[in-house]
């Protein structure tokens, strides 16, 4: 009888030392590292729509909350992981979140909310788009900094607040035709698994992080095929609440068919996905839509100024207005341009800058495109778009030139036309690659 017992308390305590272990095991950190030793750790995971950090475990490790403000709020319910950062202060780090399938055969980006910077800190990482369909799904992060990129081995593992049974949409056939207003657009093919142009992972070229989705549209205007008219923004979505946006990488016309590749789609055994595409005119604007300055005058000044121009308070007042007009509904300012003093890009070449300023801000589906830009002498002046600041009452566009040493003057045609959208619910195919995993 004691034996029996005995044996029964070993049992007993063996049972219970794996139910420790196990335990132990199931609710350790997560922590992803680089090989720059930067370390990052899972401290929590909440679906909803308000957002906390974990400030018992922030306590613990010693970190800040990432800038402006600790907590936040989603207007639905959304999924947010709290990340414990930790990295040498004294070089730049950035991460990048990818959420993945089992399969891995489509993942998602998010980035952090907010961030310092400074080494040691809990950042938020809203998660818009996850597999909802399975019980858990990982992330895996990309590292950038000074000693480049590198994609993380290790993964966080979540499991999934959401999982249920879902509706399913049903895929229109292909080609299929959509209007808005005095464009037509059909979609005649839609792939997902898409080799891009640029690797995220370079030691996995068929990682889906390296991947897009390919998307063939015919369009045309007023009832005649056009080539001006071009995709500039896709929105994905699917029947379980996923949405993602995705920017145009690359445009190639052939028989007034416009192929285009985006990043990212979503995940392609879904039965369905709506593809929201933003067309936008890229010449021949009608007249009521461009306005036309010439002689811009030239003065030097900094990049850092430039760049700096909404924070230093310059913005476009009575003394610092060249030209201003209404257009379209809306009232345009433009400045004096800026030859850079504090830059250049050797052989004498020397950059600079010019800011439009628009009032109110443009809504959605409003679009301003600066159509031509030359110097005194009537050449074309090379020049990209740098962003914009402000918003709601005003916004200031900035446009960045890349020599313009010797320019006394510019010349520029900006126009402000609307955009059109179409929406189709289609299923993607797969592109080989992704098809053989």
């Amino acid at each position: 009888m004691k034996i029996k017992i005995f044996l029964c308390a070993v049992v007993l305590i063996l049972i219970l030392g794996l139910a420790a272990a196990a335990y132990w095991w199931m609710s350790r950190p997560q922590v992803i590292t680089f090989s720059d030793d930067a370390k990052l750790t899972l401290v929590k995971v909440e679906y909803g729509k308000r957002h906390a950090p974990p400030t018992a475990a922030k306590a613990a490790a010693g970190a800040r909350a990432g800038a402006r403000g600790n907590s936040f709020t989603t207007p639905t319910d959304t999924l947010v992981i709290w990340v414990h950062w930790q990295y040498d202060s004294k070089q730049y780090h950035y991460f990048q979140f990818f959420a993945y399938d089992k399969a891995g055969a489509g993942c998602a980006q998010a980035g952090p909310r907010n961030y310092r910077n400074n080494g040691n800190e809990v950042v938020a990482v809203q998660l818009d788009a996850f597999p909802r369909r399975q019980g858990k799904f990982v992330v895996r992060v990309q590292e950038q900094g000074n000693g480049g990129q590198e994609m993380s081995e290790q993964k966080f593992v979540i499991h999934n607040p959401v999982a249920k049974s879902f509706a399913k949409w049903t895929a229109e056939p292909l080609p299929s035709t959509k209007t808005d207003d005095d464009v037509s657009v059909t979609l005649t093919k839609l792939v997902s698994g898409a080799d891009m142009p640029y690797q995220r992972n370079q030691d996995n070229a068929d990682d889906a992080a390296n991947k897009g989705v390919q998307a063939v549209f015919h369009v045309e205007r007023n009832g005649k095929p056009v080539s001006n008219w071009q995709p500039v923004s896709v929105e994905t979505s699917d029947a379980t609440g996923n949405h993602v946006y995705g920017g145009i990488n690359q445009n190639n016309w052939q028989d007034n068919n416009d192929t285009v590749a985006y990043q990212y789609g979503l995940w392609p055994d879904e039965p369905a996905w709506k593809v929201r595409a933003e067309f936008s005119q890229q010449s021949d604007f009608a007249s009521n839509e461009v306005w036309m300055v010439q002689n811009i005058p030239v003065k030097p000044g900094r990049q850092q100024d430039f760049w700096n121009f909404g924070n230093n308070n310059q913005r476009a007042g009575a003394n610092s207005v060249f030209a201003e007009t209404d257009l379209n509904g809306f009232h345009l300012k433009i400045l004096p341009a800026t030859q850079f003093t504090d830059m250049n890009y050797g052989n004498g070449q020397m950059g600079g800058g010019l800011h439009v300023q628009v009032s109110p801000s443009l809504p959605a589906g409003m679009r301003m495109t600066l159509v031509k830009l030359t110097d005194d002498q009537g050449v074309d002046v090379q020049n990209y778009n740098s962003g914009s600041s402000g918003g709601g009452t005003s916004t200031t566009y900035g446009y960045q030139m890349q020599n313009i040493a010797g320019v006394t003057n510019l010349n520029v045609t900006i126009a402000l036309h609307k955009s059109r959208f179409v929406e189709f619910t289609a299923k993607p195919e797969k592109a080989a690659a992704t098809a053989a995993q």
